[in-house]
Parts: structure tokens; C-alpha cells; sequence
């Protein structure tokens, strides 16, 4: 990935607050506080999407809903509709378009994400399986 270099000053209070994050993220202050910059400008530019850990690591949300977007881009995929993927979660449209603009503009990310999903999924259910007795062979 192509990378550019910003800087900024922030008082001292706020340093301390990111330097307690890092240890606790267990990262560098340069890769969190990239990660800051980045989805705070995503969050601006596309209102309404969040982002928050997942198994699979860091996924666009819809804000104030437990919903990432690549579950929403799967309930459209199958209605075909805004309505009807609206009615599905019982939101607003405006919440779907949302979800469909930022997955537009960022269809890799989105694949990510369900790929990642996809793989945690069968991993869970490989141990569901095996502790309920199933697949004797493993």
C-alpha cells in the first residue's frame, strides 16, 4: 500500500490518552494513531458508518447499529431492493444507502470482510462440531 506522511500536534493530556491506547492495542502510536486518521476521514466522508473490532479485525458498521455493512450489502444482494433490505432490518432507506455507498467505494475492503467472516464461521462450526461429538475423524 502506497503510504504518506502527516503530522500534527496534539497537547500533552491527549498524547498520554493515545500512548495508554497503544499499550492496550498492543501496536505502534504511528500505526494507531494512522488508524485514527483514517476512519475518522471515513467517517466524515460517508456519515452514518462507524467502525469497530471484529473477529476478522477492524469492519465498517452502521453507527448505533450492530450491523456491518457487508451484512447489510448481503440482505440487498438477496431483496434486490432498498425497501425491502429497509424493511428486512426495520431502518430508514437512508441507513441502506449508506451502507451501499460506502461499500461501493470500497469493494475490496468489503470482500475482506466477508471472506474473513466466512472463514471465522466454519472455524466455529469445525468446534461446535467436534465438541458435540461430530467429526470423529479430527
Amino acid at each position: 500500500m502506497n503510504s504518506a506522511y502527516i503530522s500534527g500536534r496534539v497537547p500533552a493530556r491527549f498524547e498520554r490518552l493515545v500512548a495508554r491506547q497503544v499499550r492496550a492495542a498492543r501496536t505502534s502510536k504511528s500505526d494507531l494513531v494512522a488508524r485514527y486518521v483514517i476512519e475518522k476521514s471515513l467517517e466524515t466522508e460517508f456519515p452514518g458508518i462507524s467502525f469497530r473490532n471484529s473477529l476478522s479485525g477492524r469492519e465498517a458498521y452502521l453507527t448505533g447499529r450492530r450491523v456491518a455493512v457487508r451484512e447489510v450489502l448481503a440482505v440487498y444482494e438477496e431483496t434486490k431492493s432498498i425497501e425491502r433490505t429497509a424493511a428486512h432490518f426495520r431502518w430508514p432507506r437512508v441507513l441502506v444507502t449508506r451502507a451501499r455507498a460506502y461499500a461501493k467505494a470500497f469493494p475490496e475492503e468489503i470482500g475482506r470482510s466477508r471472506e474473513a467472516e466466512t472463514d471465522t464461521a466454519s472455524v466455529a462450526g469445525l468446534v461446535a462440531c467436534v465438541e458435540h461429538g461430530g467429526a470423529r475423524g479430527f
